[in-house]
């Protein structure tokens, strides 16, 4: 099974869109690096729980991370934090995704080879095992551009795609 190894932005939007149930119904291994999980709030982690002890969410303690590469990137690569460079590190170290919407973490990642997505794959992949229904996918992935993250910088035409072709099937 595929490694999926997360980073901050995409844990706390999905517990903010309040989708954890389709995303953990996805069939990946889902991992976070310690240092990352240390950047949600108490009750975001508190949401994530039931997961971890089904076996379907883990920490990854950070020592368990090849640290001398986590500083190579970081020093190469300032806009990153440390928690940026562990997930990709990690996520490198197992052959795994790293899913994210950090711009630079993004680039790196792909300077490196290694596989990576955002929120819209994500999405993608919800909506391909009907996790997430399309009326609620397309609802969520509104919310997220609109109220839950605006920042975000998702591209629009994608994300007008993803709304047009979802509304057409859901007919």
């Amino acid at each position: 099974m595929k490694i999926v190894v997360t980073d901050a932005n995409i844990l706390i939007d999905l517990c903010e869109l309040g989708i954890l149930e389709a995303f953990f119904a996805l069939p990946y291994n889902m991992i976070v690096v310690e240092s990352v999980w240390d950047e949600l709030l108490e009750d975001q982690q508190q949401m994530y729980s039931n997961y971890m002890s089904g076996g379907l969410f883990t920490i990854i303690q950070q020592y368990e991370v090849d640290l001398m590469t986590v500083a190579e990137i970081k020093e190469s690569r300032q806009q990153l934090s440390i928690p940026d460079c562990s997930s990709l590190v990690y996520a490198e170290q197992v052959k795994g995704v790293l899913l994210t919407s950090d711009k630079n973490l993004r680039t790196t990642a792909r300077i490196r080879g290694v596989d990576v997505h955002g929120h819209l794959w994500m999405f993608d992949e919800m909506v391909r095992i009907r996790s997430l229904m399309l009326s609620d996918a397309i609802i969520k992935l509104t919310e997220l551009r609109t109220v839950v993250n605006p920042k975000l910088g998702l591209p629009a035409n994608e994300c007008e795609i993803r709304l047009k072709t979802w509304g057409e099937q859901n007919r």
